[in-house]
């Protein structure tokens, strides 16, 4: 069955490789056909009804979300469930991100993923703790080799929780391809939810291009107005000066009984009735999914004024969910008539929203004034860039842009204390780099002793503090970032912090069953936690969000009689911090 599917997969590519495009009378439009999927072969990964908290292909930080997020009423523990006859494929333990997550592969080519669990069952849970003190360390990231451990379908092989990046109790679910490892969007196998209910237009957004370049102005953002089950913006007819236009829109879905605005499933755009754009959330490979900030107003984000989804393709774009694409979704207005578009919004259940907007080519209207913006370079989407002086060297690759740009840069003088270089203004924070770059700084009175200390870092567009992961070539520190803002050195000489929760020095702990401590760091981050019971590696495990870091007594740590305690923690720079204390139980 599985070699069956991976021909059939390997000659599906080759067509869509020799035929990705269509040929119409004065453009190319981009098609992708949608994948039939099994229904019914699946069965529920929880005991309640699934109702959810996020859809798949949700717009998130830096990427699309990649399944959906069953709501597990504000529990903890609940069992979660083999969906099929299969086998344990990988393991996963981590403080952030998915937190503890099981993948479970099946014979008809699709896998499971189950992320933000407490605890693995059974002989899986065994596994997981087994490999964790074979390699000394709490997080873990491992492949188990084919039927090592096999499930049937219902049994028990996690409970549902929150760890990782999650912000409450919920079960983040996925079904992958097995061979390419693409997320597939879960309700196409079958998996009811109810819903009626239209997904919602809060705004539209209309951006000028620039003659026939790829430049833009920023957009003009129009509210919306929902009238007699038809949404419209407060200007039915907008006339413009420019020939080339693109749109955006700002929506969202709900499920029956339900307060979350989720992500939608589909957007169509046509003009005068002809389809020009579309996407589907179908299915994300997990290569492409940076790429949402191309799809986005990042700008808008970055400001603060929520995420619209652009319905043109930037020219850097590579995302593969787009479908009939005609002209990448830029309007032509050249003909000076007028041009009724409608979007079209639907979710996974067909429930469908449209907004209609009449758009009209003016040559008589004035032209907007021209916008004059100092810049230092001009750097190409599709080749690589550099910029150089002799405190600075800055190497982008090619891909790392979705658009051209004139490049911003400034070299400031640093006032503040514990700074030991130029500030440097690298471009803008509200512009999106996809690929990472390399920057490198020459410093600036660095006195020898803390050479070993010094960091790039930067401020972010939230004004946050980032430390980067950073290392000496020649006379200059060199580190790789992929977003734009103010980078200087820095150094990092202050070890972190432990607090203890539960432990103090001579502490009867035979009623505890953790052992509990907080540990924090002031700029280069935690790196290392290991700790030690009367000098035996034991496993701390570690919640990033909270902080928290404890170890739950077995039958070798939990012994009766006295015992000593310690814990070394590391940052990035390799400044140590260390608890000792005896105790007994």
């Amino acid at each position: 069955m599985k070699n069956t599917l991976r021909v059939v997969f390997v000659i599906g590519c080759f067509i869509l490789l020799l035929f990705p495009f269509a040929e119409t009378a004065n453009a190319v439009v981009r098609t992708m056909p949608r994948q039939e999927y099994p229904q019914g072969y699946f069965g529920q990964p929880l005991d309640i009804p699934m109702r959810l908290a996020g859809n798949f292909g949700e717009l998130r930080t830096n990427h699309f979300h990649t399944g959906i997020d069953c709501k597990t009423d504000g529990q903890e523990n609940l069992n979660l469930y083999a969906l099929a006859d299969g086998y344990v494929s990988r393991v996963v333990v981590s403080p952030r991100g998915y937190g503890n997550a099981v993948y479970v592969d099946y014979p008809n080519g699709f896998t499971s993923v189950f992320a933000h669990i407490n605890t693995f069952a059974g002989q899986i849970g065994e596994y997981v703790k087994r490999k964790q003190y074979d390699l000394q360390r709490f997080e873990i990231d491992e492949p188990v080799a084919a039927g090592l451990l096999p499930v049937y379908k219902g049994q028990v092989v996690a409970k549902s929780g929150n760890t990782g990046s999650s912000n409450g109790p919920h079960l983040h679910f996925e079904i992958r391809d097995t061979y390419t490892e693409e997320a597939i969007n879960p309700l196409l196998f079958g998996y009811s939810v109810p819903d009626d209910i239209k997904p919602g237009i809060k705004q539209l957004a209309l951006y000028r291009f620039k003659g026939q370049t790829q430049e833009y102005d920023e957009p003009s953002v129009y509210s919306t107005q929902l009238r007699n089950g038809v949404y419209a913006t407060t200007q039915n007819l907008v006339k413009l000066n420019t020939t080339r236009v693109g749109l955006g829109i700002k929506t969202f879905d709900q499920q029956n009984g339900l307060a979350n605005l989720n992500g939608v499933f589909s957007i169509k755009m046509l003009d005068n009735g002809n389809p020009v754009y579309a996407f589907e959330m179908e299915r994300i490979n997990f290569a492409e999914n940076r790429y949402i900030n191309a799809h986005i107003d990042y700008q808008l984000k970055k400001e603060g004024d929520g995420l619209i989804q652009k319905c043109f393709i930037e020219p850097g774009n590579r995302l593969s969910i787009y479908k009939n694409t005609l002209q990448n979704g830029i309007i032509d207005l050249s003909d000076g008539l007028l041009h009724k578009i409608t979007m079209e919004v639907r979710d996974v259940r067909n429930n469908t929203s449209t907004l209609s907007i009449m758009l009209q080519y003016d040559s008589q209207l004035p032209l907007p004034p021209p916008t004059v913006s100092s810049y230092n370079a001009q750097f190409t989407y599709f080749t690589d860039n550099t910029y150089n002086n002799d405190y600075l060297q800055l190497f982008m690759p090619a891909g790392s842009l979705y658009n051209n740009l004139f490049f911003d840069y400034e070299m400031k003088t640093a006032t503040l204390p514990n700074l030991y270089s130029h500030i440097h203004k690298v471009h803008h924070g509200t512009t999106p780099v996809h690929q990472f770059f390399d920057i490198a700084i020459k410093p600036l009175n660095l006195p020898f002793h803390l050479y070993d200390y010094a960091v790039i870092a930067y401020k972010n567009v939230e004004g946050k503090e980032i430390a980067l992961n950073s290392t000496w070539e020649g006379a200059f520190l060199k580190a790789k970032s992929r977003e734009f803002g103010n980078y200087y050195i820095t150094t990092d000489t202050k070890p972190p912090t432990i607090k203890t929760i539960n432990l103090l020095p001579g502490r009867v702990m035979t009623k505890h069953k953790t052992i509990e401590m907080q540990i924090s760091d002031n700029l280069s981050g935690i790196e290392t936690y290991n700790g030690y019971i009367d000098d035996r590696w034991v496993l701390m495990e570690y919640d990033q969000k909270k902080a928290r870091l404890w170890h739950t007594f077995d039958e070798v740590s939990g012994l009766p009689g006295p015992h000593e305690f310690r814990l070394m923690v590391t940052d990035a720079r390799g400044n140590a911090a260390e608890y000792k204390a005896k105790f007994t139980r």
